[in-house]
């Protein structure tokens, strides 16, 4: 894809439209994250066992999985392959809210301290609750692949103007979803009740389901683009008809189980020729590079707010840290047009993410050096240093996370499978995510929990797995040099001018 200098403008009404869905889609996603798991733990207080197994269902999911919702988007319809993703997920969360509401409803006081699998009501539900989840995460990657990735794409054209601010639109609204979202769940569950929250929160699902099949159906039909791109992709498609015909002998083949076997195996061809052929791509090292800095409890998640509640921050203190953080990654998505027009994509991608490499060094100094025991405040000097530089360091994570989205976007542009590939970069982050729950476990080796909410059995042994994180972003940083050393040649210029570009002219 190559930058036009003078694109044609968007169409407002098809923008609009293909954002608010977007809106619509990313606000779904991050209630449902925070929201059963809030439900969970209320449940099962005295156990961390259902979420835990909720937790590594998803993710597991996820990661086997999301290549193949990518193969979705590829060998279907793209807005058909939309509209049933929309609905699927939509169905799942009220699956998952349903779930809930019908345990908080039979919940009995007296059985709290019983175990959580005695009733086959109890198990039913939670299994249905666990199904939910699975299929909601991989509905949520389809669509994520699908409009985010696919659609961007296509949309943009030859515009790396388009591209940038496309992405740009997309992640600011997925920054503000993941700050509003979750207190608008605290705030149903305070103002009312878990049964209340979970009852509004399906009808509200319900309702965007709706609307979104009318917004995305709007955002298709003016954007000729999409079309264009479907009749091309099933032009392809009859153009090399080979794989098409030899699955459908496969199906034909009896007897039925021999057919279930070669159809199983011709999955797992697929799925290892997939990775092969990604692994092989020089994009292949960023998308390693930006799924590290998922392994990560450097960031406001529910581990790193444990170890501030334990040290006497006040909530009102930490949700305007955490509101800050916010800010500080929409500046992040201000930033990278900026460094792209100056630096170059790839060279703004590096300085993001040494950035981030920068800005959390004295963020794990400050857990070494001055750190306060359990129960009281830390010093002046050391609680700047570790919010000032969590919050830096947000600015170079999302400049950096729009540069790599870009770079996979441009490199599979032209590739037939494009969208099969970008589902494996799904399943990478999702490994890592999977990682990090495994971090926690170590550190916690009395609870059975999966996810990185749960307090830590002591807050102490946070600076290990701060150690541990830092490792993994460097890891990550470290990567992307290999990337950058691929694509361009060579890392650094011979002029200091060349070297400093943001003092100078702009570059390509």
């Amino acid at each position: 894809m190559g930058g036009s200098e003078h694109p044609q403008p968007l169409d407002r009404v098809a923008l609009a439209t293909l954002l608010i869905q977007h809106l619509s889609n990313s606000w779904g996603l991050r209630t449902a994250e925070f929201a059963v798991y809030l439900l969970l733990v209320t449940l099962f207080p005295n156990t961390l066992l259902p979420a835990s197994i909720y937790g590594f269902a998803t993710t597991g999911a996820a990661i086997l999985l999301s290549g193949w919702a990518g193969r979705l988007v590829d060998e279907h319809h793209n807005l058909g392959i939309v509209r049933a993703s929309i609905v699927t997920i939509k169905l799942a969360a009220c699956t998952m809210y349903s779930g809930c509401l019908t345990l908080l409803y039979r919940s009995r006081p007296e059985t709290d301290t019983a175990k959580p699998w005695t009733t086959p009501l109890t198990s039913g539900m939670f299994a249905l609750i666990v199904l939910g989840g699975c299929a909601h995460n991989l509905s949520g990657v389809t669509i994520s692949v699908a409009v985010e990735r696919d659609w961007v794409t296509s949309i943009a054209g030859s515009s790396s103007a388009h591209l940038t601010t496309l992405n740009t639109y997309m992640r600011r609204i997925d920054l503000l979803c993941k700050l509003v979202a979750p207190l608008f769940v605290s705030l149903l569950t305070t103002a009312a009740s878990y049964r209340f929250a979970a009852i509004f929160l399906c009808a509200v699902e319900v309702a965007c389901m709706v609307f979104e099949l009318i917004w995305i159906e709007i955002s298709y039909r003016r954007f000729p683009a999409l079309r264009e791109t479907q009749i091309t992709r099933e032009a392809a498609r009859r153009a090399h008809p080979q794989d098409t015909g030899r699955s459908e002998a496969r199906i034909r083949r009896v007897p039925a189980y021999p057919s279930l076997l070669h159809g199983i195996l011709g999955r797992l061809h697929s799925f290892v020729r997939d990775w092969r052929e990604f692994s092989q791509y020089p994009i292949f090292l960023s998308s390693v590079a930006i799924s590290c800095l998922y392994l990560t409890v450097l960031s406001f998640d529910g581990t790193m707010l444990s170890y501030f509640k334990a040290h006497a921050y006040s909530d009102p203190f930490l949700a305007g840290m955490r509101g800050l953080n916010v800010v500080a990654g929409l500046a992040g998505t201000l930033a990278m047009p900026y460094l792209e027009r100056k630096l170059g994509l790839v060279r703004a991608g590096n300085w993001s993410i040494w950035s981030e490499v920068i800005c959390l060094l004295p963020v794990l100094i400050t857990l070494y050096v001055g750190a306060p025991s359990d129960g009281s405040r830390a010093p002046v000097w050391n609680a700047a240093l570790l919010f000032g530089g969590m919050i830096l360091s947000r600015i170079g994570l999302w400049a950096f996370d729009l540069c790599q989205l870009k770079e996979l976007q441009l490199a599979l542009a032209e590739h037939p499978r494009r969208n099969t590939l970008t589902g494996l970069q799904y399943s990478l982050q999702n490994m890592a995510d999977m990682l990090k729950a495994r971090l926690s476990l170590l550190l916690t080796p009395r609870s059975l929990s999966y996810i990185l909410t749960i307090i830590l059995s002591r807050p102490s042994q946070f600076k290990y797995a701060a150690l541990a994180s830092y490792i993994s972003v460097f890891a990550g940083a470290s990567t992307y040099l290999l990337y950058v050393k691929k694509e361009r040649g060579h890392l650094l210029h011979r002029s200091f001018g060349d070297m400093i570009p943001l003092m100078r002219r702009s570059t390509r």
